[in-house]
């Protein structure tokens, strides 16, 4: 289990299904690579608790920010004897981006170590 604490996960919605006790969700989140291409990762994710609450009017292309969270890869055994396991995201703590201050996710551009001013693109280490 990883439990995720204190930390801005930005996601946009695909698909909402809400539940009575949670809400079950398609995201995706992206990062750009060293070349500057968005690497784009896919989940299925379930609100539960507090984010459930919270987040009751979710729609498709919503912008989410996920500041606590649960990852967990549960081993099973199937009907058959197979060993297998489960992968489970769990969103504890969540809100708009809306809510957040932002609709996207703010620039973070590497600060030089002696003057704190940001570097310039091309003097990255990549």
């Amino acid at each position: 289990m990883i439990f995720i604490k204190d930390t801005k996960i930005y996601a946009t919605v695909w698909n909402v299904e809400r539940k009575e006790k949670y809400t079950d969700l398609r995201i995706s989140t992206s990062e750009k690579d060293m070349e500057g291409k968005y690497i784009n990762s896919n989940w299925f994710a379930r609100m539960i608790g507090h984010s459930h609450q919270k987040l009751k009017d979710l729609k498709r292309e919503d912008r989410i920010v996920i500041t606590t969270a649960k990852l967990t890869n549960e081993p099973y055994t199937d009907k058959d004897g197979n060993k297998k396991s489960s992968f489970k995201f769990l969103i504890l703590e969540a809100e708009t981006a809306n809510q957040s201050g932002s609709h996207e996710k703010p620039e973070s551009k590497p600060k030089d170590e002696n003057t704190g001013e940001p570097v310039a693109e091309g003097e990255l280490p990549w």
